[in-house]
């Protein structure tokens, strides 16, 4: 990041803030800033660089969310837009073609819902939607339980309340369902040229298994012929204008580096890892239009049934997990 990017762009920051009031990350832009500040706006400078104005449009939608003190809500709100400056920077530094556009938010039809960005080549285009769930009260049901069901249909919630003191934590397979029927709603309007392809990437935190045993369960997994999500004619639902779907490990990054704790692998919030870091997973949607493979191995996404991840338990999909001394344990 040049001198002249970084006062541009923290100046914009400090602008809004002042502007909103209380937010979350004020302490980090106001005061030098800070390391975690200091990663965002070099972030969204590397955004800027590959499309104008991209990353400053998504640094002023980030400081903007505040003006309630401590509201958990606006929190998770901004790990939504981490989560989308995150995915962005990597889709956009990919080795497009001469030629390549890219656009934030757009709209294939009037006042249409809108995607986080579409890129444009003279190879096809892709269109990308980020999403992440809300998962600070999921996080302290994990801390103080233990027992954990990731998924439904599999271990009856009956059997489960028999191996336990407490309370059960519950799948979090709503937002998962929620997000591909969003992504298809966004994707629709795009796909009738018949190249566009698209990209669901959800940002979850450390425990990959959740999402994964929501997806791919045998019992219920969404894109499973079993989904628990039901047409009115019995089937399963389908997603046909999702072609693929990223797991990707990282909000645990944030709230670390946000609270200005040390980070175990990675240099900070922003770092997305190297060859050597846990990596992400895809999954092969219901639309059937390929991505490119660079894009994937920017993401770092290994297919899910790949045998080298399947040798770890937190890349399968998991029946029940009993939380031991703190850890979970399949």
């Amino acid at each position: 990041m040049t001198t002249e990017e970084f006062v541009t762009l923290h100046a914009k920051a400090i602008e809004v803030i002042d502007q909103v009031g209380w937010h979350w990350f004020g302490y980090h832009f106001q005061n030098g800033p800070r390391p975690f500040a200091t990663s965002i706006l070099s972030s969204c400078a590397s955004i800027n660089r590959k499309t104008g104005v991209v990353g400053t449009e998504l640094l002023v939608e980030l400081v903007s969310i505040g003006g309630r003190v401590r509201d958990q809500r606006q929190y998770e709100q901004l790990l939504q837009k981490l989560s989308e400056i995150l995915v962005i920077e990597r889709v956009v530094n990919c080795p497009w073609p001469e030629g390549t556009t890219f656009e934030h938010e757009p709209a294939a039809i009037r006042n249409g819902p809108r995607p986080e960005i579409l890129v444009t080549s003279p190879n096809g285009r892709l269109i990308v939607e980020v999403k992440s769930p809300s998962l600070l009260n999921h996080v302290m049901a994990r801390g103080e339980n233990e027992v954990q069901v990731p998924y439904r249909g599999g271990i009856p919630l009956e059997t489960a309340r028999q191996i336990t003191r407490g309370e059960i934590t519950l799948p979090r397979d709503n937002p998962v369902f929620d997000f591909l029927r969003d992504g298809e709603r966004k994707f629709a309007g795009f796909r009738d040229d018949g190249s566009t392809s698209s990209l669901l990437v959800i940002v979850w935190d450390d425990y990959i298994y959740e999402p994964i045993s929501t997806l791919v369960n045998e019992a219920s997994g969404l894109l499973t012929p079993n989904s628990f999500a039901r047409g009115a004619d019995g089937t399963a639902e389908r997603f046909p204008n999702v072609d693929n779907v990223i797991l990707v490990r990282h909000l645990n990054y944030f709230v670390e580096a946000a609270a200005e704790r040390p980070l175990m692998d990675r240099e900070h919030g922003m770092d997305f890892g190297n060859e050597q870091a846990l990596p992400n997973v895809v999954f092969e949607g219901h639309g059937g239009r390929p991505i490119p493979a660079f894009v994937l191995e920017a993401l770092r996404a290994y297919p899910h049934d790949d045998p080298e991840l399947r040798r770890f338990a937190e890349y399968n999909p998991q029946d029940v997990v009993f939380w031991v001394g703190g850890q979970p344990k399949g």
